[in-house]
């Protein structure tokens, strides 16, 4: 057999033209053969049990039935023996003793078995012979030619050999029995059709998985690299550092890495001409950098280098080598442009100068990575303004960090004032593209500031979220927006609010939370639709994945916000109870950029998200659609949902059951 692992696409391999029609035998995954392996000995434990009582319905000898049952229980036996060890031994982590193969071809050898026992006792009665035909596709599941052939080397023994030495316990018919040959072409052309449709089933589901699996590796790529530079993405840094700091220690340097004078060069001559910069720059840092290091492009002209086990010393080094490997002109459009670099430098042993005061619980990895991604960034900023080329974090330059907390603990008291004072909702229709209709709007929380004025989400809720008042807040909106709900539907207006929840806040008790607010709110769970960011939705964090099965048990909507920019786990959609995706606007909007290639690209990736979560039962909503252009394009990609200022702004609670009603406008798609 053919033992690719599991999840890698196994892609066709060039043979002779006779031979490219047939299937080539690629491994099943561990865990779907071992499904496939289990059904067929179900079946084959059914004949076990049936056979002997055929054989005593055809007035047969109790010992003589008892014997076409023991055959088949000891290829049942054969086929299910490491199983069986496993589950007496209370351990299923026990090492098997017969491969795979082996145990398949037991279990299809039973099954042809027990047609040629069927058959015998039938007295070669013509409508026993069908069950061959019935088992074929069966011993195909398995998708290998090992047991394949040893069924197929069955039958043919059977009524070749068997058939000719012995007719009458093949052929019922009394001519077979004078000439045995010609019945057993007959019947050897009829089986011969069986295999053909089975091959061509296994061979088209085969090749259908192939295409699936080459697919889903370009996607992933796509989602962890960038397209313009192929370097790793935004998402894949991310995921470099989590895994560094799992690890623990303090030898973990993060450097970030801004281009000076590259918006002349975009000005001057081109976004193309950019674009070749860009991609020259990504060579000269790459070379810069050392073997281990992580060089990711952020977006722009913004880089950055995880360094694992290096101290601020040693980031020093490869910070000031990459201005080196820069210095020389680089040539774009045939003209020689200079340009130089602005990098940050941070550490791990300064994550602890901004931990949260408002947090009394224990940091997670998460909260982390944005503290030392915005120390970075603040080091470079001070390189660029300070024009020193290269900077290390200083807290002192941390001009934002008193303004967060401050806007932390005021967020905190307006929590406990409470909604008609400052923090209000909005609320952002979703517009069904077939239909132009609205049945869910999303809730958004606004911030009346007593002194910086109304606040949108962005100016407080991603502060908020990174710390312990994510629960509070979180809880605040959920309440409010499910008695707005709750009002509408005594207006007779059927409509189901979308919650945006942290991933902060996938903890069981937060599954309480939301049952609580449903029941003080007098509504049933298929009002509420929560929104979880993909990177919380799709983390592999068994507390988070439990947290949202039973919420989607109890009949809450569960929505993945933000998708397409971390694809990495896109497997585990198979898995989780997610009822839709969102497409994040950065995606939505490359479906109508400026630059053609771009466009198709992100046209070919839109298209490809969107089969997969229809094929996996899933909606799919396009966010941030701002034109028409935008408009006509998510609905040509096949999305089914859609919102963004083309259809509506956020609307006041009261504002919305006009529109629920129809009287107010919305823009279809």
């Amino acid at each position: 057999m053919n033992h690719a692992a599991p999840g890698v696409p196994v892609r066709d391999t060039p043979r002779h033209a006779w031979t490219r029609w047939l299937p080539q035998g690629h491994a099943l995954s561990p865990a779907e053969w071992r499904r496939r392996h289990r059904w067929v000995c179900a079946v084959l434990l059914v004949h076990v049990l049936v056979v002997p009582a055929y054989a005593l319905a055809w007035k047969l000898p109790l010992l003589q039935a008892a014997g076409f049952g023991a055959v088949l229980a000891v290829f049942l036996a054969a086929a299910g023996f490491d199983d069986l060890r496993r589950y007496l031994a209370d351990d299923p982590a026990l090492p098997a003793w017969s491969p795979a193969w082996l145990r398949s071809c037991a279990a299809a050898l039973g099954l042809v078995v027990a047609s040629g026992e069927i058959v015998q006792i039938s007295s070669g009665w013509t409508e026993a012979h069908f069950h061959f035909f019935v088992m074929v596709p069966v011993v195909a599941l398995y998708e290998a030619w090992a047991p394949f052939t040893v069924a197929v080397g069955y039958v043919l023994f059977q009524h070749g050999i068997v058939g000719t030495l012995y007719p009458q316990i093949v052929f019922h018919n009394a001519t077979a029995h004078h000439h045995p040959w010609q019945f057993a072409v007959v019947h050897a052309l009829l089986f011969a059709a069986a295999c053909t449709g089975s091959l061509t089933m296994w061979r088209l589901a085969e090749a259908s998985r192939v295409r699936q699996g080459v697919l889903l590796e370009q996607m992933q790529h796509r989602a962890l690299h960038d397209l313009l530079t192929g370097l790793p993405n935004r998402a894949a840094l991310r995921a470099t550092l989590e895994t560094e700091l799992a690890r623990g220690g303090d030898d973990l340097a993060v450097l970030m890495v801004d281009l000076d004078r590259f918006k002349e060069v975009n000005d001057t001559l081109g976004h193309a001409c950019g674009d070749d910069l860009l991609q020259q720059v990504a060579v000269r840092l790459g070379s810069a950098v050392r073997d281990g290091d992580v060089l990711a492009r952020l977006g722009g002209d913004e880089f950055a280098v995880v360094l694992p086990g290096s101290s601020a010393r040693d980031a020093r080094v490869v910070a000031d080598r990459m201005r080196l490997a820069l210095a020389g002109d680089l040539v774009v459009a045939e003209v020689a442009v200079d340009v130089d670099a602005s990098i940050g430098i941070t550490g791990r042993h300064h994550a602890a100068t901004l931990r949260d005061p408002l947090d009394d619980g224990p940091g997670d990895v998460t909260d982390e990575i944005e503290l030392l991604l915005r120390q970075a960034d603040i080091a470079m900023y001070s390189a660029k303004t300070r024009r020193t080329g290269v900077a290390v974090y200083d807290p002192g330059d941390d001009e934002n960090s008193s303004q967060r907390l401050s806007t932390l603990a005021e967020l905190r008291a307006a929590l406990e004032v409470g909604e008609d004072e400052q923090l209000h909702l909005h609320y952002l229709p979703v517009v069904e593209i077939s239909s132009g209709s609205v049945r869910t709007v999303e809730a958004l929380v606004r911030w009346r500031h007593p002194t910086r004025g109304l606040l949108p989400p962005a100016a407080f809720v991603p502060a908020a979220a990174e710390t312990a008042l994510a629960e509070p807040l979180t809880a605040f909106v959920l309440a409010r927006a499910l008695h707005q709900v709750a009002a509408w539907r005594e207006e007779d207006l059927q409509v189901q609010v979308s919650v945006n929840v942290p991933a902060r806040c996938l903890r069981p008790q937060f599954v309480t939370t939301v049952l609580d607010a449903l029941a003080a709110a007098g509504l049933g769970s298929h009002c509420l639709r929560l929104e979880i960011t993909e990177g919380g939705a799709l983390h592999e964090d068994r507390t988070v994945a439990e947290v949202l099965v039973r919420l989607r048990q109890s009949g809450v909507s569960i929505s993945v916000d933000d998708f397409g920019t971390g694809l990495a786990s896109l497997s585990a959609l198979r898995t989780l109870p997610v009822d839709e995706l969102k497409l994040d606007p950065e995606l939505v909007h490359g479906l109508a950029g400026d630059d053609p290639l771009a466009r198709n690209a992100d046209t070919v990736l839109v298209r490809s998200i969107v089969d997969i979560a229809h094929g996996l039962s899933l909606r799919v909503v396009a966010e941030g659609v701002e034109t028409p252009a935008l408009a006509a394009a998510v609905a040509a990609a096949g999305c089914d949902l859609a919102q963004g200022f083309h259809h509506s702004h956020p609307l006041p609670a009261e504002e919305v059951p006009a529109l629920l009603r129809g009287t107010a406008p919305v823009v279809s798609g």
